[in-house]
């Protein structure tokens, strides 16, 4: 009997905490490591109707995160390499329904003298172990990324 409450208390806690928000990051980070690479790339000015195919200039291009939040994005059109940094997070909308949760990846890269060069502010759409689709604010537009896993 007591082996059951036992065996019931476990079962409980796990399936409190497992589906936590928490918990959800983390798989989520964990699917974000590895190397990625530009599979397609729109890119939609405010005035605009429609979106333009952008692909061109990210063509070759890889971005690869690592587990200690840093990353690298290889410019392959510039044969540059630039180290930068990542972090993943999530905002919750309060508003009584539960599923109301969006997840961010903010993304950082420097010169080689330590200053920042350029940086992606971004939603993430769709994050699974071999396809990534995030939306990157600009000035005046938005970026759409997609990404395949290498």
């Amino acid at each position: 009997m007591k082996q059951l409450q036992i065996l019931l208390a476990l079962v409980f806690v796990t399936t409190a905490f497992s589906c936590s928000d928490f918990a959800r990051l983390e798989r989520k980070e964990d699917r974000l490591i590895g190397a990625w690479e530009f599979d397609k790339a729109f890119y939609r000015n405010d005035w605009q109707l429609f979106r333009d195919d952008v692909l061109h200039e990210f063509n070759g291009d890889i971005i690869e995160f690592y587990e200690d939040y840093s990353a690298v994005y290889d410019d392959y059109s510039e044969g540059i390499v630039y180290d930068g940094q990542w972090e993943l997070f999530f905002e919750r909308e309060w508003d009584g329904d539960d599923s109301d949760i969006e997840f961010f990846l903010d993304m950082y890269f420097f010169e080689p003298d330590g200053r920042e060069s350029f940086a992606y502010f971004t939603c993430v759409n769709l994050i699974t172990r071999n396809k990534l689709h995030i939306r990157a604010r600009t000035r005046n537009g938005w970026y759409t990324f997609k990404f395949r896993k290498l």
